[in-house]
């Protein structure tokens, strides 16, 4: 058996040499034929636009927009509320307390500041231009007159710390119900009761600060008129308004207003 002597070209497949090697173009042209023709296409009905059908519109959509409206409480009662401020109008009476329970708290500090004057001044005028030395301490008070004391004691300091927690808690009570009152809170009615109580103390100190006495007594006076319960009344009603449930809605209309197309 001989083998072929090598010239360089390509081994060919025994098809008689008419076929193409592989990755060479095949400059063969396709047999004649019919023209391939497109799939058919189904046949689709033609598109009908179906008309949305709309809903009624309520007689009331042609005015303004309606809304849920809550019933206002019974106003009977109550006081009358500002337009300009939206807060219930003050009557006289919260005036007159606001007013007295300063007044107070004002005396008081008054009198405390007198005390407190005699204590630190033992220097007195007995002349023209002649001073002398009078320790007047235990009498700057009548807690002070009780417990007499020697000058720069440890009690005096004692005494002069009580005279003013004594003024200040006079003047807070009465500051405090005077200042909420004002604002419309109920309590103050009781806390004006306390602040008699607490008044009472004011005996302690000068007879300055005792007319702080009256002042309280008087303010507390007002808040159990009938105007002033009508102010509570109304404050109350703002700060805790009652839960007022809707009715339910049946009919609800989607889309633009026929006002607004």
């Amino acid at each position: 058996m001989s083998w072929p002597a090598p010239t360089g070209e390509p081994i060919r497949p025994d098809a008689g040499g008419s076929g193409p090697l592989p990755g060479e173009p095949s400059n063969s042209q396709p047999p004649p034929g019919p023209a391939r023709l497109a799939p058919p296409q189904p046949h689709l009905p033609p598109t009908v636009i179906q008309p949305v059908p709309t809903m009624p519109i309520p007689a009331q959509s042609s005015g303004p927009i309606p809304t849920q409206q809550v019933a206002d409480a019974d106003s009977s009662g109550l006081a009358r509320v500002s337009e300009r401020s939206g807060q219930p109008v003050r009557p006289w009476t919260i005036w007159v307390t606001a007013a007295l329970m300063f007044a107070a708290a004002i005396t008081v500090t008054i009198g405390l500041l007198v005390a407190m004057w005699a204590m630190a001044s033992p220097w007195v005028e007995v002349g023209d231009n002649e001073w002398s030395k009078v320790d007047k301490f235990n009498e700057a008070t009548w807690l002070t007159a009780q417990f007499p004391s020697e000058p720069a004691s440890t009690w005096r300091v004692f005494f002069a710390i009580v005279c003013c927690a004594i003024a200040v808690l006079v003047a807070g009570v009465a500051s405090v119900v005077g200042y909420y009152a004002f604002a419309g809170y109920r309590w103050t009615r009781i806390g004006a009761l306390v602040a008699i109580g607490v008044s009472l103390s004011s005996l302690l100190l000068s007879p300055t600060a005792a007319v702080s006495i009256a002042f309280v007594a008087l303010g507390a006076a007002p808040l159990w008129l009938p105007a002033t319960k009508r102010f509570f009344a109304r404050w109350h009603l703002i700060r805790h308004p009652e839960i007022a449930y809707a009715e339910p809605i049946e009919q609800v209309f989607y889309g633009p207003l026929a006002r607004y197309r």
